[in-house]
């Protein structure tokens, strides 16, 4: 008798679990939270961040233990899009002066135009606090330059091309996950 008492309790307490352990937890990250080292290293410990770029390339600015998460947003933003436009720039000028038709440098230029676009969408609904909104705009900006790096994988580009590419990759990616983190 005691055990179809503990089998019912059981089985009433199974859809709850089950519901639960499907269900994602919400993010544990505030936009007004300051940041610290843990809080960083927490963020860049996402899935899909590449950690130790994304701890050293805002870790190793002194001005990000001074915001918030908002702002650390926001700080980042501001640097992907530079990054965007001196990558765009250097493109642009690799179309003009290796004169190599097979090397589509021209396509992927305005791929990074819509990533720098993008971009900024993101940084316009960061600020408002539109962070889903923020996160397609990011990954829209992602998806470009992986097009982007698509058209010149097993190209003979300069390796500081390809590693600037790279980096500004995992720039925007870093992007779309922090707004990720503070959907709620």
């Amino acid at each position: 008798m005691g055990f179809s008492c503990v089998t019912r309790s059981l089985y009433s307490i199974l859809p709850l679990l089950l519901l639960l352990s499907i269900t994602p937890l919400s993010s544990s990250f505030s936009p007004s939270e300051y940041v610290t080292k843990e809080s960083l290293d927490a963020l860049c410990s996402q899935p899909s961040i590449y950690k130790h770029f994304c701890v050293v390339w805002l870790g190793s600015d002194p001005k990000t233990f001074t915001l918030d998460i908002q702002g650390l947003i926001g700080m980042a933003t501001q640097k992907t899009e530079g990054l965007g436009d001196k990558n765009r720039g250097m493109l642009f000028d690799l179309g003009f002066t290796t004169h190599r038709p097979d090397i589509p440098y021209g396509p992927c230029v305005r791929k990074y135009d819509s990533s720098i676009q993008a971009i900024r969408k993101a940084e316009g609904f960061a600020s408002s606090k539109d962070y889903v909104s923020a996160m397609k705009a990011a990954a829209t900006a992602l998806d470009n330059i992986a097009m982007c790096n698509a058209l010149l994988e097993q190209k003979p580009i300069p390796a500081y091309a390809a590693s600037s590419n790279l980096m500004f990759e995992r720039m925007c990616n870093i992007l779309r996950v922090f707004t990720n983190a503070l959907i709620v």
